[in-house]
């Protein structure tokens, strides 16, 4: 029979095997099986989490390659069912799929099940332990967070002009002057995108490694980390809305130097509400 290996490590799990030792049981467990595992039919997502399959790249691939025909390979191996997936909706669709279009069953290495009735039961269970440890562990990754945030400490990538030393923000030599200059050229007159026409002149990117525009520009004018201020959205989601203009945040005290004045600060927020004031 032929067998495939799925493999997959997030970066929201505490404790793991590595891609490596995973894989490596896995050959294991095919030889004593007598089961033939081709390097083309072992599939490894690295650093994403399994809570949804639409985000695992390597998971989709296997799916696809399992529904051709002939049939590539008979069976699926895994370290532990949780690295099929996290989500019990998840893990029932696929697993089903698999089954009833395919004829491919999918096997935990570390987890046998018997051919009786009973082993229904045992994979409902261990799909709903693995669910609830992911949802407990998301839970609690954001209590921590949060109580981090309240004492002031690093709980995101630094804004532009900052980068994180010792788990403290300081203000990059190379970058920081620029934060002033934005906000002297805003006062000014200067517009937005003007700012940033200017700055990508200079071959100068944004905290993510991207190109300015108008919107980046204004999410630096109107963030007050600059003045010592953290901010933080009250309900994190998925999303990832990084310009904070339609999300309920929460606010904190922070430790890092300032980059401009509050006076400055303020003056800018006033023309930003105000732009023909």
């Amino acid at each position: 029979m032929n067998a495939a290996a799925y493999i997959r490590v997030s970066t929201d799990d505490q404790i793991e095997f590595s891609p490596a030792s995973q894989l490596n049981q896995i050959h294991i467990y095919a030889e004593n099986h007598q089961l033939l595992l081709l390097d083309s039919h072992i599939y490894m997502d690295e650093g994403i989490s399994g809570r949804t399959a639409a985000r695992r790249p390597a998971f989709l691939k296997m799916i696809s390659a399992a529904r051709e025909t002939p049939r590539p390979f008979d069976v699926i191996l895994v370290w532990k069912y949780s690295r099929f997936a996290r989500s019990r909706q998840d893990s029932i669709f696929y697993k089903s799929l698999l089954r009833r279009e395919c004829g491919i069953n999918v096997i935990s290495i570390t987890e046998p099940l018997s051919d009786d009735p009973t082993s229904i039961l045992m994979e409902a269970l261990l799909e709903a332990m693995d669910e609830y440890y992911s949802v407990n562990l998301g839970q609690e990754v954001r209590r921590g967070m949060q109580e981090k945030f309240k004492r002031g400490g690093v709980v995101s990538i630094p804004p532009f002009g900052y980068q994180v030393v010792e788990g403290h923000f300081i203000p990059d030599q190379a970058k920081a002057p620029y934060v002033s200059m934005i906000y002297q050229q805003f006062l000014a007159g200067s517009t937005c995108p003007e700012i940033a026409r200017m700055l990508n002149t200079r071959g100068i990117c944004t905290s993510r490694g991207n190109p300015f525009d108008s919107r980046a520009i204004r999410y630096i004018l109107s963030n007050p980390f600059y003045i010592g201020i953290l901010r933080r959205q009250a309900h994190p989601s998925s999303a990832h809305d990084h310009f904070y203009e339609t999300v309920e945040m929460t606010y904190a005290q922070g430790t890092q130097p300032l980059l401009i004045s509050p006076v400055l600060f303020e003056q800018v927020q006033i023309k930003l509400k105000n732009p023909a004031g």
